[in-house]
């Protein structure tokens, strides 16, 4: 699996390119763009990484070029299994993993933002996490709405989404 981006020219997508960082020994991918456009996540199983996938961001020039990839701190980055990045509107991250404290599978994670980095991060509890893989979720904080995929029980398919409206502030889940 990698990455690849291409340019949207006179109505029709362009030139698909494979990102610099991209090989055949690992893989690149969940790709998540930060608001403001100029810091790109993913995750890899790269060469230097802590665990069985890391989450890594890269500065996105304003010719479009990407900078040097570089692997999230010891605090979001575990020896599991770190994937689906999303950054909302305040700059906080939001991620799935194994390696951190859940209620077992994926489960989904926030990290507020702290100055260039991220502080420690919070299981967001039960609703959004269920015993199963819980994953790939995103949130709009002025709506106070999200989705996430999981594959817990009363789905319709092995993976479902669902919509979530946040009605309390997060917290963290004591485990």
């Amino acid at each position: 699996i990698n990455l690849y981006y291409t340019e949207w020219v006179a109505g029709a997508w362009k030139d698909v390119q494979s990102v610099a960082f991209n090989s055949n020994e690992y893989s690149t991918g969940h790709p998540a763009l930060s608001p403001d456009g100029n810091t790109l996540f993913f995750v890899s199983d790269m060469p230097g990484g802590k665990g069985m996938s890391d989450i890594y961001k890269v500065s996105v020039n304003k010719d479009g070029s990407l900078g040097t990839p570089e692997r999230l701190g010891d605090n979001i980055n575990t020896e599991g299994k770190e994937v689906f990045p999303y950054m909302d509107a305040n700059g906080d991250l939001y991620f799935s993993s194994t390696g951190h404290m859940g209620l077992g599978g994926l489960d989904v994670f926030y990290a507020a933002a702290n100055g260039s980095g991220f502080g420690k991060p919070k299981n967001i509890g039960l609703g959004i996490n269920s015993s199963d893989d819980d994953f790939a979720f995103i949130y709009n904080p002025s709506t106070q709405e999200g989705y996430l995929s999981s594959n817990r029980a009363g789905g319709k398919g092995s993976d479902d989404i669902y919509t979530t409206k946040q009605l309390e502030p997060l917290c963290e889940v004591e485990m």
